[in-house]
């Protein structure tokens, strides 16, 4: 039995790391087109393109170890389908389901170690993909004056330039529109000057001669005016053309480990219960003053029938807005609750995905008998794009509070893992696929 177990296991290895490459170069190839513009825009360094697609690597990571397991369980069983040797496994009266145990066994390893990744690395480099790309994001980019062509990469201007000289650096027929105040925006128009870059490029300094300044005010039109200048020093701040790392304390729920999210939660839920109590405080007495044998009216005066309505309506009105404002700070607290419950079941629903793989992928790969490869991919991307689609609607359903967050990120594992165990009853069992719906109808 050790030598079939060591056999099943290496029958799945070869399968299990051309499916993880692929998998893993497929979604490097995906992410690609998405910083292709900042590459060209800001003439980012092969250095800092290597860092954001390897710090962006570990969600990826995250997500086609899974996968793998699927598609070398598809194409190791089917291969074992396809030669007999499944046929023969059971001629020697062994049971398919002890086959699959020291599978499970290894995938419970590459599961727990999925999610010691998930808890422990995964969301610091998480972080540092968010910080490295909004770096990268803050760069201007690199400035290229044409003539004739406007320059619109400088937040807060727009520059023209009728003809510059490289070698000289002069400018001619210069006009730079500042609009950092919408309402008051000022145009600079100079027959000609010189343009330098300052402080390693970050800011430009333009040194113009016969020219004007129009001042105008959108919201006062008599407030215009125009100054003429010989001679003007036009100092443009920006954003630097060059990568400068930031750093941060804050974390998003994504780049937290489940230690820092469970304080999170226990946090919000001890949050919840005062306004809780506050509502059923607030009620309580109103209802034991409304429901009071005999009822005595707290004024303590004679009031009109119109001035007591009022007062009674004022009186509902103040108590509605309260339990208003109430369960709004609930509803608040409470989806934090659930923001950080959905990210600590996905570090675990996800890797425990390798298990399940395991259970559904066994059987339809005996079933799909000499599909190859391709019956493997096409089985495996139709019950991921499955999986996916549950792991994406639950968690969207349980950020609006329609759906428990277990459910929504433990759904999609419970579903396919009964459907596998189905699948296996059929193929040990070797029934009909429909046999247990014919037995019901």
């Amino acid at each position: 039995m050790r030598i079939l177990a060591r056999y099943i296991v290496r029958e799945h290895i070869a399968p299990f790391l051309f499916a993880f490459f692929t998998i893993t170069f497929l979604l490097i190839i995906d992410y690609v087109p998405k910083i292709i513009d900042h590459v060209i825009d800001k003439n980012l360094s092969i250095w800092v393109v290597l860092e954001l697609i390897g710090v962006n690597l570990a969600w990826m990571l995250a997500l086609s170890v899974p996968m793998a397991v699927l598609v070398a369980t598809l194409m190791a069983f089917g291969r074992l389908s396809a030669d007999f040797e499944i046929t023969a496994i059971k001629a020697c009266g062994v049971n398919l389901l002890h086959i699959l145990i020291p599978l499970l066994a290894v995938a419970s390893v590459l599961a727990f170690g999925m999610v010691q990744f998930n808890d422990k690395v995964l969301p610091d480099l998480n972080k540092r993909a968010r910080m490295l790309w909004g770096d990268i994001s803050a760069m201007r980019p690199t400035l290229i004056f044409r003539s004739g062509i406007f320059v619109t990469d400088v937040p807060g201007y727009l520059i023209l330039i009728d003809r510059i000289n490289h070698v000289t650096s002069r400018v001619d027929g210069v006009r730079i529109t500042e609009t950092k105040n919408p309402t008051k925006p000022r145009i600079i128009v100079a027959e000609y000057g010189f343009l330098k870059m300052t402080d390693n490029g970050k800011n430009m300094e333009f040194t113009l001669y016969n020219g004007e300044v129009h001042s105008l005010d959108t919201q006062e039109p008599d407030n215009y005016r125009k100054v003429n200048f010989l001679n003007q020093v036009i100092n443009i701040a920006g954003s630097p053309s060059e990568l400068v790392r930031t750093d941060s304390d804050y974390r998003t729920d994504r780049e937290m480990s489940i230690s820092d999210m469970r304080t999170r939660v226990i946090e919000a839920q001890a949050l919840v219960e005062p306004f809780r109590e506050r509502i059923a405080a607030s009620l309580h007495d109103k209802l034991k003053y409304l429901l009071a044998e005999p009822f005595e009216f707290r004024p303590h005066v004679l009031l009109s029938d119109s001035a007591a309505t009022f007062g009674v309506r004022t009186d509902a009105m103040a108590l509605a807005k309260t339990v208003e404002r109430s369960s709004q700070q609930m509803d608040a607290h409470e989806k934090t609750v659930d923001k950080f419950q959905i990210e600590i079941y996905k570090k675990y629903s996800i890797p425990a995905a390798c298990l399940v793989f395991i259970v559904i992928g066994a059987p339809l790969g005996i079933l799909s008998r000499k599909g190859g490869m391709g019956v493997a991919i096409s089985i495996s991307i139709a019950l991921f794009i499955i999986y996916w689609a549950f792991l994406i609607g639950g968690e969207d359903l349980a950020d609006r509070g329609m759906v428990s967050p277990f459910w929504a990120m433990w759904g999609a594992n419970i579903l396919l893992g009964a459907l596998g165990l189905y699948l296996m009853y059929i193929v040990v069992s070797e029934r009909p696929i429909f046999a247990f719906f014919r037995r019901l109808s």
